[in-house]
């Protein structure tokens, strides 16, 4: 079992893509921003916390410290999600990475279930936005 740290990794501030749909950012304005023009800024800034929404047909989940040391956030976005679905897949895995690291497991945890929740609900999205599922055009793609 990974023993229980109480920090995170320091990073520097970044907002970059992971892959071509996949975008993490901690520039506080631009998340304030995100948060704020889809109604969902967070009341309580004692806590550390998670949440996710939708911004059109991207998956965003913020991610707020609240400890002293390390107080910010963090976003992570999945762009046209319900076809980026090996995304969504790759954010799972980097937030079981640092899971595995031993950190804030309740928050991780939480936003984990945010993730597998949306990755879930995929097709649907995709059949309510009259979308291709990414892994028949592939099979269609080769010929299986």
């Amino acid at each position: 079992m990974a023993q229980q740290s109480t920090q995170r990794p320091v990073m520097e501030e970044i907002s970059r893509n992971l892959t071509p749909n996949f975008y993490i950012t901690n520039n506080d304005v631009e998340i304030i921003d995100a948060l704020v023009d889809n109604g969902e800024m967070f009341k309580d800034f004692s806590r550390s916390q998670v949440t996710s929404f939708l911004w059109g047909e991207d998956f965003c989940l913020v991610l707020f410290f609240a400890d002293d040391y390390d107080r910010g956030f963090t976003m992570y976005v999945v762009r046209d999600f319900s076809v980026n679905v090996r995304d969504m897949a790759q954010l799972i895995f980097a937030i079981d990475e640092i899971l595995n690291q031993g950190y804030n497991y309740r928050l991780f945890h939480a936003a984990r279930s945010k993730v597998e929740e949306m990755l879930y609900m995929a097709p649907t999205f995709r059949a309510m936005w009259d979308k291709a599922d990414p892994e028949e055009e592939e099979d269609q793609q080769y010929g299986h």
